[in-house]
């Protein structure tokens, strides 16, 4: 299946996700809104039977309510003109809360209306009532008073009879979740299969030169009258003892990946001196840079270079960096190694003037396999495995790497490790 297909199920999929989301959070929202409403008529319903309740207990006829007000969204008054019997108001409340299916709990108060003195009231918890006994006033209300009603927890009597579209949605939610990780398994697996496809061209192109050198020069080897010409035939033999180091080299940097993703790689720690590390590293590298007409500069500021490390592993790192730092030059290489001291460790880092490295590919230089993309122009030899065994072996040293890289203008890899006392 082509990327573009693939990018257009997901992008379908995405979308139908996204309607089924906004379509279940608009079905909640409603179900709240209705369950909302249902509340409050069936709260004022029941403060009106209340109200009336209390009235025709009164001796007197001339008592009105003035009305029920919704104060906030859990809490409502009742305004009497004149005292009413109050003293069964615990009762009343109860009594119509269950008539109209109100099971919640609440809180109510008598209040004076100009003081908003508190005189009497409690907290009612609707399910575990008993008997209910008549309310005992601490003090005898004014003219005009009111009396306050407060659901506390409304919020859940909401949701007590939401819970199976909450149920239903978080079950939803679930999916939605198992689905975006299998889309995001299949993309990386895609990814990974892409790049292992790319491994094995590139590493059937990388065997098949020196292969193919090694064939030529055997057949040549293989000719009567080569004995007769030593030159040429030291010249082949040369030939196929150069091209079978590249063979083993390239086969090694496969083996240590291997082992990496294995964990069975030892360090072998020493004491080194990074400087004389760096010297003779650069004087083995003198020649290739040369045959470049290029430079190789060392500026080694560092007072203490001493680390402990594996020499191996640390030769082959900065053999990667400088080797990189020549492959991906496209002018005459300017190359140079310095080195300080920095927050108790030693920092070396290796400047070039290359063809850098843009933004995207930064953040996947360090991946395994990963090679900066050049079109169908196989310029650079390689595996993607060089930086990979860099970072890799720099955490197992337990130090840092970074990168600063300008496009066309060259790139900065800059190392970390931990200083030992002399």
């Amino acid at each position: 299946m082509s990327r573009t297909a693939i990018r257009n199920i997901i992008l379908l999929a995405f979308i139908s996700l996204a309607g089924i989301i906004s379509t279940q959070i608009f079905w909640v929202k409603k179900a709240l809104d209705l369950k909302e409403q249902q509340f409050n008529h069936r709260v004022l319903v029941a403060l009106k039977s209340v109200a009336d309740r209390l009235i025709s207990d009164t001796k007197k006829g001339n008592v009105q309510l003035d009305g029920i007000n919704k104060k906030a969204s859990n809490y409502y008054t009742m305004d009497f003109s004149s005292p009413v019997n109050v003293r069964m108001l615990e009762n009343y409340l109860v009594i119509e809360s269950k008539n109209h299916n109100l099971n919640s709990d609440f809180e109510y108060g008598i209040f004076e209306c100009t003081t908003d003195s508190f005189y009497t009231g409690r907290f009612v918890n609707i399910e575990k009532i008993g008997k209910i006994e008549r309310l005992k006033i601490k003090a005898k209300p004014s003219e005009n008073y009111y009396i306050g009603v407060l659901f506390p927890k409304k919020i859940s009597y909401l949701h007590d009879d939401l819970k199976l579209l909450i149920f239903f949605s978080i079950v939803l939610l679930i999916v939605i979740g198992f689905f975006t990780y299998t889309i995001l398994v299949i993309l990386k697996q895609k990814k990974l299969s892409e790049i292992k496809t790319d491994f094995v061209n590139n590493m059937t192109h990388e065997f098949k030169t020196p292969i193919s050198t090694i064939a030529l020069a055997s057949d040549v080897l293989k000719k009567d009258n080569i004995i007769q010409y030593p030159e040429r035939l030291k010249h082949y033999a040369t030939i196929i003892q150069e091209e079978n180091s590249r063979l083993k080299s390239q086969v090694e940097a496969v083996l240590q990946v291997s082992q990496i993703d294995s964990h069975k790689v030892i360090l072998n720690i020493t004491d080194i001196d990074m400087h004389d590390l760096i010297e003779n590293i650069a004087k083995n590298m003198e020649p290739r840079i040369s045959k470049l007409d290029g430079i190789l500069k060392l500026k080694l500021d560092a007072k203490n270079a001493l680390v402990a490390g594996d020499e191996v592993h640390l030769t082959n790192i900065l053999y990667n960096l400088l080797d990189n730092a020549i492959k991906y030059c496209d002018k005459i290489p300017s190359i140079e190694i310095i080195t300080v001291n920095k927050h108790k460790g030693i920092e070396i880092s290796v400047k070039d003037n290359g063809k850098g490295i843009d933004n995207n590919a930064q953040r996947m230089i360090f991946d395994k396999f990963f090679r900066v993309p050049s079109g169908n122009v196989h310029d650079v030899k390689g595996f993607g495995l060089g930086l990979f065994y860099v970072k890799s072996m720099i955490v197992l040293h337990k130090g840092k790497i970074a990168l600063h890289s300008t496009p066309n203008v060259g790139t900065t890899f800059t190392i970390w490790l931990h200083s030992k006392e002399k």
